[in-house]
């Protein structure tokens, strides 16, 4: 009875993974989107709406990428200190010149994927020793 009950518990957890790209479907191509330049009163709005002393990442329409604390942001423009090593004075960047602006917050969503694949990696060995166990009577 444990044999078979540790058989099945192997097999059910072995069919769902192969059942996923058994299908023979292809996946539908995406349509690529040209990125186009942000509203400058809609960044104006959403810079402002942020506090002060947000650790921010911005990148710039000519591509460079600017990491520091927000200290002021206006109709016209953002003032950041950058993150460096050696201390440097704070800089102001036109709204004009802002492509995107996203906080960041210690990268909780990477930390909780880490940890949900940590979480499965684990169940699965401890079912397998359970399997292993159970056919070892």
């Amino acid at each position: 009875m444990r044999r078979t009950l540790a058989v099945l518990i192997c097999v059910s957890l072995v069919l769902p993974a192969a059942g996923c790209a058994s299908t023979g479907r292809t996946p539908a191509t995406a349509t690529i989107l040209q990125p186009s330049a942000p509203d400058r009163a809609a960044m104006a709005d959403y810079v402002q709406r942020l506090p002060a002393g947000s650790k921010v990442r911005i990148e710039r329409t000519d591509g460079a990428t600017v990491r520091g604390t927000l200290m002021q942001a206006t109709d016209d423009a953002i003032v950041v200190q950058k993150n460096t090593r050696l201390p440097e004075p704070p800089i102001a960047i036109p709204v004009g010149q802002l492509a995107r602006v996203t906080t960041e917050n210690g990268g909780g969503a990477g930390k909780a994927v880490a940890i949900g694949i940590a979480s499965g990696v684990g169940a699965f060995f401890a079912i397998l020793a359970i399997a292993f166990a159970a056919s070892g009577d």
